[in-house]
């Protein structure tokens, strides 16, 4: 009967990025609750051919679960206040700022702590392996998770917060005040004089503060990160870089640095 409960209590994740798949099990009550793979990518091939192979052959996906969550690690997606979103828009919504994206399925999530819904594409291919397979899998932003997330966490102190977040061959910007989301943009820059410059200009657009406001630097790319943070002190008083064995100590994912944090934030957000 116990291991019954557990296989209904098993929940999979699955991270789809620009050039890559991963897979994380989550199995509530056992010594190791947490397993993380990575699916060697086939670079020859589409990314809806090779996750088309992980289903055909990987065992984690071949398992039952309680709930399956889809996690898209895209820059392509769009916020809209609460107030104003209708779900009959979303097509409209994302033609408008990605006019020359038109293959991409549309879909949206709505983050009712932030006030904003995040509207965002996938590939079609991908959308339809994968509900083939799980017909009642769920489909996230990256940037839901991250605005969340980010946003309890900004509600820690005074001033404005800014966040650097750093993955693939992208960084991902997100400025808040107070638990209110006043900025996010993606950017592809993979030197670290690119990404300080993202960072500088924006924060200087938005008016923060030299002395006053926080930025705080994190992701999945160690060096990077390091030497952002190095760099970017000689024009910021308060940088930080997030230790996520610190910040997921009381959380179950014990700030494990082979999951990525986007993901990581998904598996606690409790959407």
């Amino acid at each position: 009967m116990m291991a019954e409960n557990q296989m209904t209590n098993k929940s999979l994740s699955i991270r789809v990025c620009s050039n890559g798949l991963s897979f994380c099990t989550y199995a509530p009550g056992q010594e190791e609750p947490f397993e993380y793979k990575v699916w060697d990518v086939n670079h020859t091939i589409s990314l809806a051919a090779n996750l088309k192979a992980a289903l055909m052959n990987e065992p984690m996906l071949k398992q039952a679960y309680q709930r399956v969550n889809v996690l898209i690690t895209t820059p392509h997606f769009t916020t809209v206040p609460v107030a104003a979103f209708q779900k009959e828009d979303i097509q409209a919504v994302y033609q408008f700022t990605f006019p020359k994206d038109t293959s991409q399925h549309v879909t949206y999530n709505v983050l009712r702590r932030s006030g904003i819904a995040i509207v965002f594409g996938l590939d079609r291919n991908i959308r339809q392996l994968l509900l083939d397979d799980f017909p009642r899998a769920r489909f996230y932003a990256s940037a839901s998770t991250l605005i969340e997330f980010f946003g309890e966490k900004s509600l820690i102190g005074s001033g404005k917060k800014m966040f650097v977040y750093l993955h693939e061959k992208e960084m991902t910007l997100y400025a808040f005040e107070q638990g209110r989301m006043l900025f996010v943009n993606t950017f592809e820059a993979t030197s670290v004089a690119d990404i300080q410059y993202y960072t500088l200009n924006v924060w200087q657009q938005l008016g923060f503060d030299q002395v006053d406001d926080a930025l705080f630097v994190v992701g999945d790319i160690e060096q990077r990160m390091t030497e952002l943070a190095e760099k970017i002190k000689y024009f910021l008083q308060h940088v930080s870089v997030i230790d996520r064995s610190e910040d997921f100590k009381d959380r179950l994912t014990m700030g494990n640095h082979f999951i990525p944090y986007d993901l990581q934030t998904l598996l606690i957000c409790g959407f």
